[in-house]
């Protein structure tokens, strides 16, 4: 089968977001497309991996930031290059909540929704779900998977090595000190990756009283 035939069939690109308790979440996706006028629903495909995926299963809620051309190639790096369950990514990016539902600030258009129906395959869910509410926010040309392929891949993937480059510079600077007795690590798995019941080798305090000087 050629599976490159699949790539014939473009789509948009859009940031979905979700809540994690109080938390936003939020990932990138192309495969949304309106389904019915009565109610007004989209359907809208989740690769099972996604956290943000996981985090929809539970609230039964999403919303959706339609990209632009011309929008900044990291927004999509930020959003499809890493985990929420790792990287609070909205921290990242200028985005405004409405409707308990995280949105990116420069968007074509906005919606939430609410599922109605989730269809399980081996690979991804499909979720069927109601507009509940709807923004067109600017006037643009909206940004494709096609475009993505094209000509913004590369652009995507070197914004992303900066980004990582620059959190590289910044560890390299700054050291995790313990605010206790003020022990200073310095070993060669990244204090972030320590797991969660590392201790001072001095005071034996727990990661919590560690703070980056």
């Amino acid at each position: 089968m050629d599976l490159d035939a699949l790539y014939k069939l473009t789509h948009g690109l859009y940031v979905l977001g979700a809540k994690d308790g109080d938390r936003p979440v939020g990932s990138i996706v192309d495969a949304v497309m309106q389904v019915a006028n009565k109610p007004t629903a989209v359907a809208l495909s989740c690769a099972n991996t996604s956290y943000t995926k996981a985090c929809i299963d539970k609230t039964g809620e999403f919303s959706l930031s339609v990209l632009c051309k011309g929008i900044d190639p990291f927004v999509v790096a930020n959003f499809g290059f890493q985990s929420s369950k790792d990287v609070d990514k909205w921290a990242n990016v200028e985005w405004f909540e409405k409707n308990n539902l995280p949105y990116l600030k420069d968007n074509l258009a906005n919606f939430a929704c609410r599922v109605l129906h989730s269809y399980s395959l081996e690979s991804n869910t499909l979720f069927v779900a109601e507009v509940i509410a709807a923004q067109t926010a600017k006037e643009a040309e909206p940004l494709t998977y096609l475009d993505y392929r094209s000509y913004f891949k590369t652009d995507v993937m070197n914004s992303f090595q900066q980004y990582k480059q620059r959190g590289k510079v910044m560890s390299e600077e700054k050291k995790w000190v313990c605010t206790v007795c003020g022990y200073v690590y310095d070993g060669e798995v990244p204090f972030e990756e320590l797991p969660d019941d590392y201790l001072c080798p001095l005071c034996g305090v727990g990661k919590e009283f560690f703070e980056l000087s």
